[in-house]
């Protein structure tokens, strides 16, 4: 391809249309989810590479209902609302109308979600972790818990963190287990951007994690 292509900024070429249309969308780019130490992305449940770093750009909470081992149904956290408890959810109080999960056992078809929006700062490619699992939900709560208190002490609300997806053990009743974590490497100054635009933030050497420094090569 040749280097010297120019678009106008002026032109109507129909690309910002077509991004419009993942507005909305609880799932967009590649899907990720966790499990058993290892993070793993796509349909084909592929693992991703040890040490694998993302921009998080935004975040979102929802009560997703399924049937069939599919969502039906999304309510999702209204900014500035508290988020719904179980109780609050008017459907499948019954516990006995339950389905049957594929441990035998009864399921709630209501699942605490939680969604982190995610982009490479290489490739510029999107993802989107989605976790119910209370391990993943902490995971995503202290890193909301670290955003906000680094914002606020930093006096920039804009700023988003490159993450490595890493993992930790978790103890549970059933013996330990692992738990996802996102490592925060480095911070952006730049403003977070929607999660339908998903454009990368310019990182720089302000509250750069000195553990990672030589490893940096933004």
């Amino acid at each position: 391809m040749a280097s010297n292509l120019v678009v106008s900024d002026n032109i109507d070429d129909g690309w910002s249309d077509a991004a419009a249309e993942t507005s909305g969308r609880a799932i967009q780019g590649t899907l990720i989810r966790f499990n058993d130490w290892k993070w793993r992305a796509g349909k084909d449940d592929k693992a991703l590479p040890d040490g694998t770093r993302l921009v998080a750009v935004k975040t979102a909470a929802a009560w997703v209902r399924w049937e069939n081992q599919r969502p039906v149904e999304t309510i999702t956290r209204e900014k500035g609302k508290p988020f719904p408890e179980r109780e609050d959810l008017s459907m499948w109080e019954d516990k006995s109308a339950w389905p049957t999960g594929m441990s035998g056992d009864k399921e709630d078809p209501w699942r605490n979600t939680r969604y982190v929006y995610l982009i490479s700062p290489d490739t510029m490619e999107a993802y989107t972790f989605s976790t119910s699992s209370a391990g993943g939900r902490n995971a995503v709560r202290d890193l909301g818990d670290n955003i906000a208190r680094v914002r606020k002490m930093r006096g920039n609300p804009n700023l988003v963190p490159l993450v490595e997806l890493s993992a930790e053990v978790m103890p549970t009743k059933f013996g330990k287990k692992s738990k996802p974590v996102f490592k925060i490497v480095e911070w952006g100054g730049g403003a977070a951007p929607e999660a339908d635009q998903l454009e990368a933030p310019p990182f720089d050497d302000i509250g750069r994690n000195d553990t990672y420094a030589d490893e940096i090569s933004f």
